[in-house]
């Protein structure tokens, strides 16, 4: 195995799920501050990239949720529609509110993000599968 395989394959072993997840989250809170700050800048041009960024993100985070447990999985899911929803504006509001929703999802998971690094690493939360 060449030296480059080698520091991918160490380096994807420590990464746990809340480390990914929070990466998303981060992303998306991103996007759609930019959005919010192209709008108020009235960049609109610029717009339609940040959007398709901010809804790939949005999407990511669906993507990762367990629908077929009641719950969490479903609220979370609520919130990101509410999300995809208020981008579809061209209103400064609208993509301020839905950084706030996401980002206050982002610190709930920040909050946890110790205990659940914990849990992973001592199998009460399944490993993320190696990928090389």
């Amino acid at each position: 195995m060449n030296p480059y395989s080698k520091y991918k394959q160490a380096s994807s072993l420590s990464w746990t799920r809340i480390d990914m997840l929070l990466v998303v989250y981060d992303q998306t809170v991103f996007a759609l501050d930019e959005g919010q700050r192209l709008l108020a800048e009235k960049r609109t041009s610029e717009l339609p990239g940040v959007r398709l960024k901010a809804m790939r993100a949005l999407v990511a985070i669906v993507d990762g949720l367990d629908l077929a447990q009641p719950g969490l999985p479903v609220q979370i899911l609520r919130l990101v529609e509410f999300s995809l929803e208020q981008i579809k504006s061209d209103s400064a509001d609208a993509w301020r509110a839905a950084s706030n929703v996401i980002g206050k999802l982002r610190e709930g998971f920040l909050e946890i993000q110790e205990q659940a690094r914990v849990d992973e690493y001592e199998g009460r939360i399944p490993a993320l599968n190696a990928v090389g």
